[in-house]
C-alpha cells in the first residue's frame, strides 16, 4: 500500500510540473518583447508598415516575439534611429539607409539610387539583394565596415518617386537653379550639381519649411505618402517622374545582442515576414498611389507636371558624377557600385530582349492624351 501511495503521489507530483509549463505565468516568461521606433511620424504609410511589419512577427511567432513599436521621436530624434540600435537603446528600427550617409556613403545604395541603378527596376533591385550578393555586402557595411552591432533586413519596397513639389512649373533644368530645395542622402548632392540649394529635413518638417519660403520646393516619397504629409496644401504643382530614386527599399535594423538571443525558429521567422513584407507593402503601396494621385488632383487642386526628358536625363549625368567621388575615394562603395553595375549588366540586357517595351502595349491600348 505504501508503494502505490508513493507512485501515485509521485505521478501527480509530475503531472503538475508538467501543467505549470502551460500556465500563463509560463508562457508569459517565454514571451520576447523588443522596444521598436520607426524614423516615420505617426498617421503615414511608412510608419503604418512598420506596425504591420511587427504585428505579423508577432502573429508568426505565436506571440512569442512581440514588438512594441513607437513613431520618430517617441523615443529618439529619427535621424539617431540607427546609433539607438547599435547601443541597444532600442531593440529594432525602421528607417531608411540613405539617412546614414553621413557614416558611410555607401548606406545610400542600399535604399534608393538614380536610375535604377543602372536600368534596373524594382524586381531587378530586389534580384540583386537577394540573388545578387547584395544583402551579404548590406550587412558588411553595418557589421565590418562600421562595426556597428546591427543586422539589417530589406523591407518595403518603395515606389519610383515623382521629382516633387513646387509653388510654380518647372519646364527645364534651368528652373532648378538657385532653388531651395528639400532632399536627403545623395540625391542632395546630385541637385547640388544643378546649382540648386539643398535642405535635408526629415519628414515632419517639410511641411512647414514649404510654407514660410524656407524651401522653394521639395521631394518626398509618392502620391499617398505626400498626400498623407500634407504637401499638396502648401504647393500646387506635382511633378513626374523623376530619376533621382527611381528604386529602393526600406530597412529593418536589429541589435545584434537581441538578435543572437532569439532561437533559430524565431530568427527565421523575422526574416520571413521581412521578405513577405517586401512584397506586400509594395503591392498595397502601388494601388494606393494610384487613388491617392486621383484624390490629389481632383479633390486639392493639384496639377500634375510631366517632367522635361532633359531634367531626367540631367539627373542621371549628375549621378554618374556624385557616384564617380565616391568610386574613386571609397573601396566599399566601389565594390558595391560595381556589384550592382555587374548584375544590372546582365539583368537589364535579358529584360530588354525578352519583355516588351512597357509603352508599347500601354500606348496601343491606353494613348497619351
Amino acid at each position: 500500500m505504501k508503494k502505490a501511495t508513493v507512485l501515485i503521489l509521485s505521478i501527480l507530483m509530475f503531472v503538475g510540473i508538467g501543467l505549470s509549463v502551460f500556465t500563463p505565468k509560463a508562457i508569459e516568461a517565454q514571451t520576447i518583447t523588443w522596444k521598436m521606433q520607426s524614423t516615420w511620424p505617426a498617421g503615414i504609410f511608412l510608419h503604418e508598415s512598420a506596425v504591420g511589419l511587427a504585428k505579423r512577427i508577432g502573429e508568426l511567432s505565436g506571440g512569442r516575439l512581440k514588438i512594441d513599436i513607437s513613431p520618430a521621436g517617441a523615443i529618439v530624434p529619427a535621424f539617431e534611429v540607427l546609433d539607438a540600435v547599435h547601443k541597444g537603446a532600442l531593440d529594432a528600427g525602421h528607417g531608411w539607409s540613405a539617412y546614414w550617409i553621413g557614416k558611410q556613403p555607401t548606406a545610400n545604395l542600399f535604399s534608393s539610387v538614380a536610375g535604377g541603378p543602372f536600368g534596373m527596376d524594382n524586381v531587378d533591385y530586389a534580384g540583386w539583394l537577394y540573388n545578387g550578393g547584395g544583402l551579404e555586402l548590406y550587412r558588411e557595411l553595418y557589421l565590418d565596415v562600421l562595426k556597428m552591432k546591427v543586422v539589417v533586413f530589406p523591407t518595403d519596397i518603395i515606389a519610383s518617386e515623382p521629382l516633387g513639389w513646387f509653388k510654380k512649373p518647372m519646364r527645364s533644368a534651368a528652373d532648378l537653379k538657385g532653388l531651395k530645395f528639400r532632399a536627403a542622402g545623395l540625391t542632395a548632392e546630385i541637385y547640388r550639381e544643378f546649382g540648386m540649394s539643398v535642405i535635408t529635413l526629415p519628414g515632419g518638417e517639410i511641411v512647414p519649411a514649404l510654407e514660410r519660403g524656407v524651401i522653394d520646393g521639395a521631394e518626398w516619397m509618392d502620391p499617398t505618402m505626400d498626400k498623407e504629409l500634407g504637401l499638396q496644401d502648401v504647393a500646387k504643382f506635382y511633378h513626374a517622374p523623376g530619376m533621382h530614386r527611381h528604386t529602393g527599399t526600406l530597412e529593418f535594423i536589429v541589435n545584434k545582442d537581441s538578435w543572437d538571443k532569439l532561437p533559430a525558429d524565431l530568427k527565421a521567422i523575422v526574416d520571413m515576414a521581412n521578405r513577405e513584407n517586401l512584397l506586400r507593402s509594395w503591392l498595397e503601396l502601388t494601388s494606393r498611389n494610384v487613388r491617392d494621385l486621383e484624390v490629389l488632383k481632383a479633390k486639392h487642386g493639384v496639377t500634375q507636371v510631366e517632367t522635361p526628358k532633359e531634367v531626367l536625363i540631367e539627373i542621371l549625368k549628375a549621378w554618374d558624377k556624385v557616384a564617380a567621388r565616391y568610386v574613386a575615394k571609397d573601396p566599399f562603395f566601389a565594390k558595391v557600385y560595381a556589384s550592382q553595375k555587374e548584375y544590372a549588366r546582365k539583368m537589364v540586357s535579358y529584360r530588354r530582349s525578352f519583355y516588351a517595351p512597357y509603352d508599347l502595349v500601354a500606348d496601343y491600348y491606353w494613348p497619351k492624351r
